[in-house]
């Protein structure tokens, strides 16, 4: 694991200049959503009654069945949802060529190439990477079906006694654990079927190294959550300017041990794959 860990951070330096494509990217994702909140969120959340008031429970009854014919009705807040979800939806496309052109530089440093093979990446591998996204979309959804309608009823008993939004926990935990291994299983298949071997040979490749690959994970992974952690800790003790320079940059660490994980998890199935 230590070898592997150690070989994704020199491919990381090999490709610094992704991370900083990719940072500039993330923030200007990170303003337009910071927009948003300033223009379409802010001004909602004023408008939630003061919970030190007298007769709460009936303001926020009212609240939410203004907010319900305001999400039928007001075309102001239509176009806001519909601008966020096109947004949304561009970025999820984004997300498989971008992996796509990671990928490929993975492989060619694997061969012994030098140079910038991002972009010719995104155009060679970018559609089957796609394709394996989609697949990724169609699993994580599919446990949904059959958790939604409990979820729901908790939800909608949530909105008058918040403490049986509680009782949520146990389903987005299993659902998170699902979605983990579905992620973990179909980068593992890219690494296959972009790199020649085969998506079956990768899969059997991930359960000879599957202690290792979730301690990557987690050791990486802790990393992001940190970072979520001080977002958090310094929006709530320390708002304002802080805060968002926090916000704005956080990008940056968190797309490198996204990268880094990812990298990891390559070195650990070129362990196997190609030993040398």
């Amino acid at each position: 694991m230590k070898t592997a860990i150690t070989c994704g951070w020199r491919s990381m330096k090999e490709q610094f200049y992704i991370l900083i494509l990719l940072f500039i990217y993330r923030l200007f994702w990170g303003y337009f959503l910071y927009r948003f909140v300033r223009s379409a969120v802010e001004p909602v959340l004023l408008r939630y009654p003061d919970a030190d008031a007298g007769g709460s429970l009936l303001g926020r009854l009212l609240y939410y069945i203004e907010g319900q014919q305001a999400l039928g009705a007001d075309p102001d807040v239509r176009r806001w949802l519909l601008l966020l979800l096109g947004l949304s939806i561009l970025r999820l496309l984004l997300s498989p060529f971008i992996r796509a052109g990671l990928l490929h530089e993975l492989h060619q440093e694997r061969k012994g190439e030098r140079g910038l093979f991002f972009f010719p990446g995104m155009k060679r591998l970018g559609l089957p990477v796609f394709i394996f996204s989609v697949t990724e979309w169609l699993l994580a959804a599919l446990p949904l079906y059959l958790l939604l309608p409990d979820m729901y009823n908790l939800l909608l008993s949530g909105v008058l006694d918040y403490t049986l939004l509680i009782k949520l926990v146990p389903y987005v935990l299993v659902w998170l654990l699902y979605l983990y291994a579905v992620r973990l299983m179909l980068l593992y298949m890219q690494f296959g079927y972009t790199g020649g071997t085969g998506v079956f040979t990768s899969l059997g490749v991930l359960v000879r190294v599957l202690p290792k690959a979730i301690a990557v994970s987690l050791l990486l992974g802790s990393g992001g959550l940190l970072m979520l952690m001080l977002n958090g800790i310094c929006g709530l003790f320390f708002p304002g300017m802080p805060a968002l320079l926090l916000r704005q940059m956080s990008p940056l660490p968190t797309t490198l041990l996204r990268m880094w994980g990812i990298a990891s998890q390559y070195h650990l199935w070129r362990s196997k794959t190609f030993p040398q």
